[in-house]
């Protein structure tokens, strides 16, 4: 799905529902840090108008996605705090370290293929809760997620595209896919988004 190498592995939709208040706790913070990353892109890199227009809308919308888990997390009378260190992220980011394509604008183009599969992994694992979570408003409000992810997902790939061409592009982010599928499949099961 998505360019995505390897399936969420089978156990994790259980793991996360039967903690589904630390997948909303983790859920709350890869939404800030979705529109924070946006936000960056933008003060970084304005020489690119599409980008700046793009992303400035994405961080409005990776916001609202803020406020609606938080309703939700107030609705369960969970408590939020701020997060944790980030295994999946990490690991992707350091996946880059050492390689970064040495075109103009390599850097951005590292960024914005990390972001495309953020986004394609959260699209994978919203799928699985629209179809498994306990309520139906849960469900749908997941479907809902799942679609926007989609969309971020194809935004984030279209602006590397835009910044270095096509080819090479598509090229690193098959090549950070596969690194991404490596880092799936030896991280730990947790009720997490990622």
């Amino acid at each position: 799905m998505l360019g995505l190498l390897t399936p969420t592995p089978d156990g994790w939709i259980d793991a996360a529902l039967s903690n589904l208040d630390a997948v909303l706790l983790d859920h709350l913070h890869c939404e800030l840090k979705a529109a924070s990353n946006a936000t960056a892109l933008v003060a970084r890199y304005p020489m690119f108008p599409t980008l700046v227009r793009s992303l400035s809308d994405l961080a409005r919308e990776e916001l609202l996605h803020v406020q609606q888990v938080f309703d939700e997390l107030e609705r369960r009378g969970v408590r939020a705090h701020p997060p944790g260190e980030d295994p999946y992220a990490l690991a992707l980011r350091r996946a880059t370290q050492g390689d970064t394509p040495r075109a103009e604008h390599g850097a951005l183009l590292d960024r914005l293929a990390i972001g495309a599969l953020i986004e394609a992994r959260s699209c994978e694992r919203f799928k699985l809760l629209e179809k498994h979570a306990p309520t139906e408003a849960l469900r749908e409000w997941y479907g809902e997620l799942f679609a926007s992810e989609a969309r971020h997902f194809r935004l984030f790939a279209s602006l590397a595209e835009d910044a270095v061409g096509q080819e090479l592009a598509r090229k690193r982010i098959a090549q950070l896919a596969e690194r991404e599928a490596e880092i799936v499949e030896r991280l730990p099961l947790e009720p997490r988004v990622h």
